[in-house]
């Protein structure tokens, strides 16, 4: 009988053995197995990536004086930034395979506006599948869902990047973190850019994209169908854009052919459509010495109370790369046809006020107007417009390693006399000006109801008495940089000049004179100081100066033309909290005064506090 026993204790410390060995296995190779410490990551898990930041901004102005229109209250505290950016953003990244990827995002912001439901919260840009696979012929990537940002060609579909002539004092709120604060001012020195994010020249998409990359004989494709953010909207009538381009890489350079063409119909029935087509070749042709580039196309635009009659749309550039001369200069020519429409592509559109007005009248819910005619508008160097033909010079000459000097000249003419309107800009004011009106974008503001609100930005119009005629303009841009050492600190200097003139007909050099529609003057002068590496201190100087002409509009009381002075000093810091941590304040002081028309004049402060953190 105790024999037994010791048999049967015998069998059960076996299976006790095996059990545990099994449970022991279980817990160091099951990583999966729930309430199992420490756990080991799953290759799947491996495979998801979070990014992205969080930004407070806050702004406090104080009003000397202010127009009429925005009350009494003078004194203003604002959270977060006039276009719904948001405070804080999650990318969300995953990557199944070797060849498939999705991506989304989260986020919220609370502009503090006083009501009980003040908070978003959402998608940014939706969620997002690209796949690709590699075949013998070449790689073929699909992007569809959300928005994706992308680019074909410069007039088809892409963002103006401009030339690097530009204030770096106000932060726009898409600068990163660079790795230490000054290479934020160093890399501008060196390069004339500041990094940007991938968002930079491209236009948002919401759709399907198919590339073909790597195929034989250097040939690669795209095809795109969707909507842009010109064509949204919850109705459901047609509203849509598509576009494609081939190219074919050549040995120094390549060539392709590009199409867009914008469909939206008016009516329930879909029997009224407006819309616009373009189609473009864009080459690149690179020598040791010389670099050849452009885009050639056609375009039209159609309604029902249009022709659709095609135009051209030219842009060629010719630069030196090197060796040629002891600096490098670029030779640019652009000639536009009023025809040619593309609120997609690089260009203004100034010439058919039907496209704003036509889809505003026939607007789906939750879609974005088109961009409106800017009239004949006065640009900076680098910003196209359509119904002008442009001849462009610029210079980048290097004065050794501490100064740079870029030069831009421009010298312009309409194509056809449309517009018995000027529009214009106020540099050393714009940002602020730009805050009187928070949440929207309205235009016909101000005292005088001649001012137009854009992102970070306000653009006024001027009126001309005479008759209408093919407008010639003339501008000429300076930037000035300077990066030197001061008792072993390093400080960089920067100055930005812009003389512009908008007269009656073309001209060769501007018309600083009364004869002129428009004289308009701008300086500004910037330095940037590293007491630390982690702390910069700042200091701003602006001025503008426009003259109206003779055949301009005049006050009703003083019966002269605009005759307008700004001027604004700001001092900053720049400070590093912590690694991918960065702090930075702004202190304004502007005043602006138009002597001929007394009731355009304000005066103030303003205060802006931004925290970014990049994670």
């Amino acid at each position: 009988m105790i024999k037994n026993y010791y048999i049967v204790i015998f069998f059960l410390l076996i299976t006790m053995k095996v059990f545990s060995q099994r449970y022991i296995d279980s817990v160091v190779f099951n990583p999966n197995l729930s309430g199992v410490y420490p756990k080991k990551i799953t290759s799947a898990l491996g495979n998801i990536n979070v990014s992205g930041y969080y930004r407070f901004l806050g702004c406090y102005s104080d009003m000397h004086l202010q127009y009429a229109e925005m009350g009494a209250v003078k004194k203003r505290v604002f959270i977060g930034d006039d276009s719904n950016i948001p405070q804080l953003l999650m990318n969300i990244s995953g990557k199944p395979s070797e060849s498939t990827s999705f991506s989304t995002d989260f986020y919220i912001y609370t502009p503090l506006t006083g009501s009980t439901t003040d908070y978003a919260k959402g998608l940014n840009l939706g969620v997002n599948l690209s796949g690709s696979h590699k075949t013998s012929i070449g790689t073929f990537q699909v992007k569809t869902g959300g928005i994706h940002w992308y680019a074909l060609s410069p007039m088809t579909f892409a963002s103006n990047t401009g030339y690097n002539r530009f204030s770096l004092f106000e932060r726009n709120p898409w600068d990163p973190n660079t790795g230490t604060l000054m290479n934020r001012y160093t890399n501008y020195f060196k390069n004339g850019a500041l990094t940007q994010d991938s968002r930079w020249g491209q236009q948002a998409f919401q759709g399907f994209i198919l590339e073909g990359l790597h195929m034989p004989r250097g040939f690669s494709f795209a095809f795109m169908y969707g909507k842009s953010q010109y064509n949204g909207g919850a109705l459901p009538r047609p509203n849509l854009l598509s576009g494609g381009k081939i190219r074919k890489d050549l040995n120094r350079g390549f060539v392709s052919l590009n199409a867009i063409t914008s469909k939206t119909y008016t009516d329930s029935l879909t029997l009224v459509d407006i819309g616009y087509n373009l189609l473009t070749t864009q080459f690149e042709l690179k020598s040791k010495q010389i670099e050849v580039s452009g885009e050639l196309g056609i375009g039209n635009y159609f309604s029902p109370t249009s022709k659709g009659d095609f135009g051209e749309a030219i842009d060629l550039k010719m630069k030196s790369v090197k060796d040629l001369l002891p600096f490098q200069i670029e030779l640019r020519f652009v000639r536009i046809s009023p025809r040619v429409i593309n609120n997609n592509g690089v260009f203004w559109n100034s010439s058919i006020q039907e496209n704003n007005t036509a889809i505003l009248t026939n607007q789906a819910p939750g879609s974005q107007t088109p961009l409106i005619p800017f009239a004949s508008s006065l640009v900076s160097i680098g910003q196209l417009t359509n119904n002008r033909t442009s001849g462009i010079l610029n210079m980048d000459i290097p004065l050794g390693k501490q100064h740079k000097l870029v030069i831009g000249y421009s010298v312009s003419q309409e194509i056809n006399a449309l517009s018995k309107q000027i529009t214009y800009g106020h540099p050393a004011n714009n940002l602020a000006l730009s805050r009187f009106w928070r949440w929207n974008f309205p235009s016909g503001v101000g005292p005088y109801a001649n001012l137009n609100k854009i992102y970070r930005g306000v653009y006024e119009s001027v009126s001309i008495t005479d008759s209408v005629s093919a407008k010639g303009f003339n501008s000429i841009e300076i930037c000035y940089k300077n990066s030197l050492s001061i008792l072993g600190k390093r400080l960089m200097l920067l100055y930005l000049g812009g003389f512009h003139t908008v007269q009656r007909s073309f001209a060769v050099l501007p018309q600083f004179n009364k004869s002129s529609y428009l004289q308009s003057i701008n300086q500004q002068l910037e330095f940037y100081l590293e007491l630390h590496p982690k702390f910069i201190v700042s200091n701003y100087f602006g001025y503008d100066r426009i003259i109206a002409g003779k055949a301009t509009t005049t006050d009703l009381l003083t019966l002269k033309q605009k005759n307008q002075i700004g001027s604004s000093y700001a001092i900053g810091l720049d400070i590093e909290l912590a690694k991918y941590v960065g702090l930075y304040i702004r202190q304004r002081w502007f005043t602006y005064k138009d002597v001929n028309f007394v009731l355009d004049q304000y005066k103030g402060k303003e205060t802006t506090v931004e925290l970014k953190i990049y994670f």
